[in-house]
């Protein structure tokens, strides 16, 4: 098999799949997993595509598709409410798009529909299990929705501040013509003095090669041995780190579920995550603590780290709050100073400190004013200054070795307002970031090697705890409803014992406080004969009561038969299947039929018929195709030529349920629902179960009568006048 045999993909999808795969092989394997997520995140296959690209590929391979059960536009829209309906307990793309295929399997797969099954039971077992635990499934919900797939570390890395640098013309050529050149610049170093100044312009130096005196007072360079300069990480740890970056939502969610499967007994836990280590998956989760999103450390990871990282990003505040209280200080202790000078002579020395031109600099002026102040001022401006420096140190967390980067950085002379030398502020600005760019590498060094023990794990436990996130669905699913597994029966013909079953769309209705379901016990077919209340007819006509439940009793069977043949549970208290090869399921038609609706309905009630397969039909009054007498004929005739097929079963809802049966040349069961009046409250009182071989009226007279015991004034008499039509 290749990319390009699959239904829907092109030259175009192919490449994009092979992209993003790495190979053919890869891809085809991400198909073959349903890893819809990983497929509908490329660009221009969205999750529809990639789950019709999944399908297609399993029916290619194996020849099963939704449509070889699910015979009916009617069926596969049933099959899309039940799956919207379970899908609302996953929490992951995944667990969705492993249900939706998932879907119906017919019964000459049995052995597949029994291993389903087996998967069903581990997902009540595992909700079970957690219920039992210290933690709730919400705990598990709340990290499980954070699970997305690992996406590779991106090529484009911030390194463009960082320079390789060696005197080995061997280690040059060998660093130029590998993937280290396409992260940084490289530099063949000839002459040991231009180090300093070449250097200078990066804020990382990796220094690769022989042993020299690297000049003191460097703080941009760090060494790397010649023995490491082939490993990526010691030198581009970023590339590493940048996976687990990217992807720590995701890692992080997966280390607090092996938190959480930890206070499972391991041994209970084995069928779920085999020999997944817990234990190194928690360490994971306490390493991520030292890594931020950007793929930088966090500040808690290293004490001196943090220190150079929060001097360089608070310097240019905290010199604005020290330079404001230095001016202030000087403005006072200036205006505490008296100086007379006679007015000439002070427009004279002004004029001459601003202007700054040869014939009369500003430092003529400075010179000339110091005259006429004293000494004591002058120290007392240097001890503010001195005081100044000090606070700057203080509040930059600077230790001693650093101080002499401050030095220098306000004016010693008499200036006002004072303003930082750009030179001096250029110079510790420079350091700070350096130096906290060298202590960032080398904690990304150690911090990529300790993280890179996790990667193959992580990706291992991606996948388990995405399985998990299904079997959770499943489990849910079926405690949420109080659903069974049905048993499957090969040798005792078709047909289909359900005990207490439950329609579940109501059942859902009925979480809401909507209403109260009724639970029904039913049998069909041969299998039927196991309730010793019927003789195994294969064909039925339902009749009974307007609003009875005849429509949702043939829905309620159409869902579990459907859930069952997932392999899935069924709401009911027990149920017995002799499974099927296919389900044609037809809903109620809207008014009377056209002729060309009418032909349409022929036709494919003819191919039903020609099927070789054993069938479960049912139909809701079907009548609609034509005027009753002609209606019930057709229906007889098509009745007749299912019940030849000795493994095909059907149920059909009617209101010409003896017309039907006058008509019909072979044997049929007439069922009924029976309406047994009015309640105090005016509702229509009905026993849902039917009553085998009854035929039951419809009771329209019972809606009739309700409607005219609410009504008042004429529209009462309008009733009262139909209701006395139903007597004479």
């Amino acid at each position: 098999m290749r990319l390009i045999d699959i239904r829907g993909i092109g030259p175009s999808v192919e490449e994009k799949l092979k992209a993003a795969f790495r190979s053919e092989k890869a891809a085809l394997a991400a198909l073959r997993g349903s890893q819809i997520a990983e497929l509908s995140s490329i660009e221009g296959i969205g999750e529809r595509f990639a789950l019709s690209l999944c399908r297609d590929l399993h029916f290619q391979e194996t020849g099963e598709q939704i449509e070889n059960f699910l015979k009916t536009d009617d069926a596969i829209l049933l099959y899309n409410r039940i799956t919207d309906i379970i899908s609302k307990f996953s929490n992951t793309v995944y667990a969705r798009s492993k249900l939706y295929l998932f879907f119906p399997l017919p019964v000459l797969t049995l052995k597949k529909i029994r291993k389903r099954q087996k998967n069903t039971l581990q997902a009540q077992r595992l909700v079970s299990l957690i219920k039992k635990s210290t933690h709730s499934i919400n705990d598990y919900d709340s990290l499980l929705k954070n699970l997305s797939p690992l996406k590779e570390p991106i090529n484009q890395l911030d390194t463009a501040s960082r320079m390789i640098a060696t005197t080995d013309k061997q280690i040059f050529e060998e660093l130029s013509n590998n993937e280290v050149s396409s992260y940084c610049e490289i530099l063949f170093i000839e002459e040991y003095d231009q180090i300093s100044e070449i250097v200078a312009g990066y804020d990382e130096v990796i220094w690769i090669g022989s042993e020299i005196m690297l000049e003191e007072g460097l703080p941009n360079v760090i060494t790397v041995s010649e023995t490491q300069r082939n490993d990526l990480i010691q030198i581009i740890p970023e590339k590493m780190l940048k996976f687990f970056a990217r992807n720590k939502k995701t890692l992080v969610s997966i280390s607090g579920l092996a938190q959480l499967l930890q206070t499972i007994p391991s041994l209970e836990l084995t069928p779920y995550i085999d020999d997944l280590n817990l234990e190194m998956l928690i360490e994971m989760g306490n390493e991520l603590v030292n890594l931020e999103e950007s793929g930088e450390p966090t500040q808690i990871f290293n004490q001196e780290y943090s220190r150079l990282l929060k001097a360089e990003q608070t310097f240019e505040g905290i010199l604005g709050e020290v330079l404001l209280r230095l001016n202030e200080e000087l403005e006072n202790k200036l205006q505490d100073t008296t100086v007379h000078l006679e007015g000439e002579k002070i427009l004279s020395l002004l004029r001459g400190m601003a202007e700054e031109d040869q014939r009369y600099s500003g430092e003529r002026g400075k010179a000339e004013l110091r005259e006429y102040l004293d000494d004591e001022l002058y120290l007392a401006i240097e001890e503010i200054i001195t005081k100044a420096e000090e606070e700057f140190i203080k509040k930059l967390d600077l230790r001693s070795d650093e101080t002499d980067y401050i030095v220098g950085i306000f004016p010693r002379e008499l200036r006002y307002p004072v303003d930082p030398v750009d030179d001096v502020a250029d110079r510790i600005k420079n350091y700070l970031r350096q130096s906290r760019a060298i202590k960032a590498f080398e904690l990304k060094v150690t911090l990529a090697k300790s993280l890179k023990r996790f990667e193959d794990l992580a990706k291992t436990a991606l996948n388990y705890f995405l399985e998990l996130d299904y079997l959770l669905m499943v489990g849910k699913f079926s405690l949420s409803y109080n659903l069974v597994l049905p048993q499957f029966i090969e040798d005792q013909g078709t047909g289909l014992l359900v005990e207490k079953g439950r329609n579940l769309f109501l059942a859902q209705q009925e979480q809401h406080g909507a209403l109260k379901v009724e639970p029904v016990t039913y049998a069909i077919g041969e299998i039927g004969k196991i309730a010793e209340t019927v003789d195994g007819e294969r064909i039925i006509l339902l009749s009974g009561a307007n609003s009875g439940g005849k429509t949702t009793l043939i829905v309620s069977i159409a869902i579990m038969v459907i859930l069952g043949q997932m392999g899935l549970p069924i709401p009911c208290r027990q149920a017995t299947l002799g499974g099927f090869q296919e389900l044609h399921y037809y809903r109620k038609a809207s008014g009377q039929m056209d002729a060309g609706a009418f032909e349409t309905t022929l036709r494919t009630l003819s191919q039903m018929i020609m099927s070789p397969n054993s069938r479960l039909v049912l139909a809701d009054e079907m009548e609609s195709m034509s005027e009753p007498g002609a209606s019930a004929r057709v229906i007889a005739a098509f009745l007749d030529l299912l019940g030849r097929s000795t493994d095909s079963v059907g149920v059909f809802v009617t209101h010409l349920a003896q017309l039907i049966a006058k008509y019909c040349k072979e044997n049929i069961r007439i069922d009924g629902i029976e309406a047994q009046g009015l309640s105090k409250d005016l509702e229509l009182i009905v026993n849902r179960t039917p009553i085998y071989y009854k035929y039951a009226k419809s009771t329209p007279e019972l809606i009739v009568r309700r409607l005219q015991q609410v009504s008042k004034g004429p529209e009462k008499e309008i009733y009262s006048y139909i209701l006395d039509a139903f007597d004479s």
